[in-house]
C-alpha cells in the first residue's frame, strides 16, 4: 500500500517537531532556574511541567518560550460563563493565560448543557462562574482564576476593569460572552473608558459573527452599530434558538483572537476594522468592514442600557426556583401600549373547569409548541406575525408564549389591529407559569 505524498509529509513534520521539541526541552531543563526564577519587576516564567506541558506551543516559532511566558503572564477578563464563554474559557485556560477572570450572575441550568461545554450535569444548580473555575482548575491547575459571582452593569462594570484581577494586574483583554445588546453596548464604552480591547461575538440561529474592538484606535461596537435595532427586530437566543456547536466555533475564534493580542501578533493579523461573519448552514465564512467614526466622541461616561435599548431588566421569576439564566430570559422590550386582561394560570384552569372557552392562540414558534404546549391551543402564530383574519371575529381570546412577555407584545399588536381589549387575555407567565403552578409534569425547554 503506497502512503500518499502528503501523508508522509505530516508524519515527518510530527517527528521533527517531536524531535525539536526534546532537544529544546533538555535544553531548558538544563537551565530551568534561569527560566522559572520570579525576580522583582520580571514576568514569572515557566516551570518543567508547564515546558513539558506547552511542548507544542513552545516548538512555534510565533510562541515558543517568550510568547507562552509572555501568555502565563497575561490577564483576560471573560464577561458570561455560558455558550460562547464556555469554549474561550476552556481554550485560553488550555493555552496557559495565566490569570483569568469571569463575570457571570447566573447558576447552571439543565436546558445549558447543550452548548455551555464547560459546565456538566454534576454542576447543576451551582454558579457558572464556580462551575467554570472547577473546571478549568482540572483542566490546567496553573492558571488563577477570580470570579464576580454578579451581573455586568454599569453599576459594577468600571470597578471590575479599573480593578484588575489583583492589584498588581489589570486585564489586558476583555471577551463577550454576553447574548444581549445592552451588556455588548456597556461592554464596549467600559472598554473604551479604560482602554482595553474586547473581542466581540454574536450568534442566532446558524450564524455567528466575532470581530475585535477598541483595539489601537481602531473601531469601536458603536461605529458598527450607531444606536440597537428597534425592539423585536431581533429575536433571542431563546426565540429564534441556536446551533448548539455554533458558539463552540464562535468561542474558539474568540479565543484565537484573544491569544493573538496576548502574543502582540502584527495588527494586520487581528480582526480588527471587520467582522467576521459564519454561515453554519453553508460553511462559509465572509467578511464586512468597518471604519472607526472620526467624529463620534469618545465615550466618557456609562449610561443605563437597557433604557438605551428600550428594555427594562430581564424578569427575575421567569425561571422562578431554579434560577434565572440569559440564554432563557425573554426580555421585555417596552412598556405595555394598552390595556388588556392578565390572568393567572390557576385563574384560567378554574374558569375553565367552570365552562368558560376562550379562543386559544399560542404566540411562540412553531418548533417552540412542538415540545410542549396547551392541549387545548387552537392556532399557532408568531407574536410578530399574528393577522386580524388568523382571529375569530367574537368570543375570548386566550393568549399566552413562553414567559408572558411575547404573550403581551401579542395582544398590543391584536389590539393596533382592532381586536377589541375586553376580548384578550394573556396567560401571566406563559407556558412556563402553567408547568410550575397547573401542570409540573410538562417538559420545560
Amino acid at each position: 500500500m503506497r502512503v500518499p505524498n502528503l501523508l508522509l509529509a505530516l508524519i515527518c513534520i510530527t517527528l521533527l517537531s517531536a524531535d525539536a521539541f526534546s532537544r529544546s526541552h533538555r535544553r531548558y531543563k538544563l537551565s530551568s532556574s534561569s527560566v522559572s526564577a520570579n525576580r522583582s519587576g520580571e514576568p514569572v516564567g515557566l516551570s518543567n511541567t508547564e515546558i513539558s506541558r506547552y511542548s507544542r506551543h513552545l516548538v512555534l516559532s510565533d510562541v515558543g518560550m517568550h510568547g507562552q511566558v509572555a501568555l502565563k503572564n497575561s490577564s483576560v477578563l471573560v464577561i458570561g460563563a455560558g455558550g460562547l464563554g464556555s469554549p474561550c474559557l476552556l481554550y485560553l485556560a488550555a493555552a496557559g493565560v495565566g490569570k483569568i477572570g469571569i463575570v457571570d450572575g447566573d447558576i447552571v441550568d439543565e436546558s445549558n448543557l447543550q452548548r455551555q461545554i464547560i459546565h456538566g450535569t454534576s454542576t447543576l444548580g451551582m454558579s457558572k462562574c464556580e462551575s467554570a473555575k472547577k473546571r478549568i482548575r482540572d483542566i490546567n491547575p496553573h492558571v488563577a482564576v477570580r470570579i464576580y459571582e454578579e451581573e455586568f452593569t454599569s453599576t459594577t462594570a468600571l470597578s471590575i476593569l479599573e480593578g484588575g484581577f489583583d492589584e498588581q494586574t489589570q486585564y489586558d483583554v476583555v471577551v463577550d460572552g454576553s447574548d444581549n445588546f445592552p451588556t455588548k453596548y456597556l461592554i464596549n464604552d467600559a472598554c473604551e473608558i479604560v482602554n482595553i480591547p474586547w473581542v466581540y461575538s454574536a450568534i442566532l440561529a446558524f450564524e455567528g459573527q466575532m470581530s475585535v474592538f477598541n483595539y489601537c484606535h481602531g473601531p469601536t461596537y458603536r461605529d458598527m452599530l450607531p444606536t440597537p435595532p428597534p425592539p423585536g427586530d431581533v429575536p433571542s437566543c431563546a426565540e429564534g434558538g441556536v446551533l448548539g456547536v455554533l458558539p463552540g466555533t464562535m468561542g474558539c475564534l474568540q479565543a484565537t483572537e484573544v491569544l493573538k493580542l496576548l502574543l502582540r501578533r502584527p495588527r494586520s493579523q487581528i480582526t480588527s476594522g471587520r467582522v467576521l461573519v459564519f454561515d453554519a448552514l453553508q460553511m462559509k465564512f465572509s467578511e464586512l468592514g468597518i471604519t472607526r467614526d472620526s467624529k463620534r466622541k469618545k465615550t466618557s461616561t456609562l449610561i443605563a442600557y437597557d433604557g438605551f435599548c428600550s428594555g427594562p431588566p430581564v424578569q427575575e421569576t421567569i425561571i422562578g426556583s431554579s434560577g434565572r439564566t440569559m440564554d432563557e430570559a425573554e426580555r421585555v422590550t417596552g412598556e405595555e401600549k394598552y390595556s388588556f386582561r392578565s390572568i393567572e394560570p390557576r385563574k384560567c384552569l378554574e374558569m375553565l373547569s367552570k365552562g368558560w372557552a376562550p379562543w386559544v392562540l399560542d404566540v411562540r414558534l412553531r418548533t417552540e409548541h412542538d415540545i410542549v404546549a396547551l392541549p387545548f391551543t387552537d392556532e399557532v402564530a408568531p407574536h410578530r406575525s399574528v393577522k386580524i383574519d388568523q382571529v375569530p371575529i367574537s368570543g375570548d381570546i386566550l393568549v399566552y408564549c413562553k414567559a408572558g412577555v411575547r404573550g403581551k407584545k401579542a395582544c398590543n399588536r391584536l389590539i393596533e389591529l382592532g381586536i377589541d381589549p375586553l376580548r384578550l387575555h394573556n396567560l401571566d407567565g406563559g407556558i412556563i407559569g402553567w408547568q410550575r403552578e397547573v401542570d409540573p409534569t410538562m417538559p420545560t425547554y
